[in-house]
């Protein structure tokens, strides 16, 4: 019975993360047309498919978490999930801030800068995808040490992407107040992968405590 109840957790926490997984490609596919196209008028709709992604994903996670309260893993192991999902949470709500950002602030980046956006963009969602499948692999005892390494390659490499376009934008003929709403808007794209790498710390931890 027991053997089940954790089964059946280990199940909603894959559709949690399926969740995740699709706020994340509404995410990318509405940032690149807020990115191209800041005009277009369906670009609101696309954030609200974004938007309703995320909330189907907290309420996913919220589910999983009145099922843990009663006791439906054991108590070991019930604490280092519902951190796990504590801190994997704040990736979809992230996501869905900076589109609105794009989008309330009328954010245009100027056509020089935005592959190099992009680029920095999906480093940053790289580093959910490796984090992600670390997460899944704790529950099917997996070896995930592979994947951390990777979470933490990719977060370097999106420091090292952030900070020369942040260098780049302070040096070009923009005027400062654009300049410092692209900069807020580079660190904040940069936050996804150091968030991904504070849950590869806390998985770390799990992983630890269950060889213990």
């Amino acid at each position: 019975m027991l053997w089940n109840k954790e089964k059946a957790i280990i199940d909603k926490i894959k559709a949690y993360l399926d969740q995740v997984d699709t706020c994340r490609n509404r995410f990318r596919l509405c940032i690149e047309k807020l990115l191209l196209e800041p005009s277009n008028e369906e670009n609101e709709a696309i954030l609200e498919e974004v938007h309703r992604s995320e909330s189907k994903a907290d309420d996913l996670r919220r589910h999983i978490e009145l099922q843990l309260y009663e006791r439906a893993l054991i108590p070991e192991s019930r604490g280092d999930v519902l951190g796990l999902l504590e801190t994997m949470d704040m990736i979809p709500g992230m996501l869905q801030s900076l589109c609105y950002q794009f989008l309330l602030e009328k954010i245009v980046f100027p056509k020089q800068f935005r592959e190099r956006y992009l680029h920095l963009v999906d480093v940053n969602l790289k580093s959910y995808d490796y984090i992600r499948q670390a997460v899944l692999g704790l529950f099917y005892s997996k070896d995930v040490k592979d994947l951390t390494d990777l979470v933490d390659a990719t977060e370097s490499d999106s420091d090292h992407l952030e900070r020369d376009l942040i260098r780049d934008i302070f040096s070009s003929k923009l005027d400062k107040a654009d300049k410092i709403l692209l900069k807020e808007i580079v660190i904040n794209t940069g936050d996804i992968s150091d968030q991904a790498e504070t849950v590869k710390d806390r998985l770390i931890l799990a992983i630890i405590k269950r060889k213990i």
